[in-house]
């Protein structure tokens, strides 16, 4: 008796269905979390993305934070060249450029430096809204368990949160989806083999 295709084809239907019920869930949950209210120790920046620096200083102005961290910027980025309308004196000592990071992962790694230097224990995390469920999710696995993080999404031009399917935006969803996937995983088997607590990234 001849063996049909089904046996071979059912499992890469059902794999696929999931994946893409997986993907469906991340992308319509990106435009779930708001904007938090509340103040902290320091105002995060993750850059790259129009508007994050400006809010960033206006929360500082208005006292949402004793501290201003733009993280990722250009190594050769400066206060006049970042801040085209001025900072004063004073902002410039609260305001703290972080140039070695290039990814979300070593964002989080040099602010978590930033923070057990300085002392705090809270940051008000900004970034745009496709980017937040991601950075949210590194952030809270790198920072200590006693670090509270407000999350401050903010709307992009490019990915529009109720109709991210138009255009780019399933692109960029479809993005950070697999980004997020990765990390998910990349921490996942590290807890499994105790790896990040080797490396001195356990939440300790």
């Amino acid at each position: 008796m001849k063996i049909g295709k089904w046996p071979y084809i059912l499992p890469v239907v059902f794999s696929l269905a999931f994946l893409s019920y997986l993907f469906l869930s991340f992308a319509g949950s990106v435009s779930g979390r708001g904007p938090s209210k509340n103040s902290a120790d320091a105002i995060v920046v993750l850059t790259g993305g129009t508007g994050r620096v400006d809010l960033g200083l206006e929360f500082l102005r208005k006292g949402r934070g004793t501290f201003l961290v733009l993280s990722g910027v250009d190594r050769d980025a400066d206060m006049d060249s970042i801040f085209l309308n001025g900072v004063s004196e004073g902002e410039r000592g609260k305001i703290f450029l972080d140039k070695n990071s290039r990814s979300t992962y070593e964002n989080a790694i040099e602010v978590r430096k930033l923070m057990k230097e300085k002392g705090f224990d809270s940051m008000l995390l900004i970034t745009s809204t496709y980017h937040m469920k991601r950075a949210c999710y590194i952030f809270k696995r790198i920072m200590p368990p006693d670090v509270r993080i407000e999350p401050y999404p903010i709307e992009s031009p490019n990915f529009d949160t109720k109709r991210w399917w138009r255009e780019r935006g399933v692109f960029i969803a479809g993005e950070e989806f697999l980004k997020y996937s990765w990390y998910y995983l990349r921490f996942g088997f590290e807890d499994i083999i105790g790896l990040r607590g080797l490396r001195g990234f356990n939440r300790g």
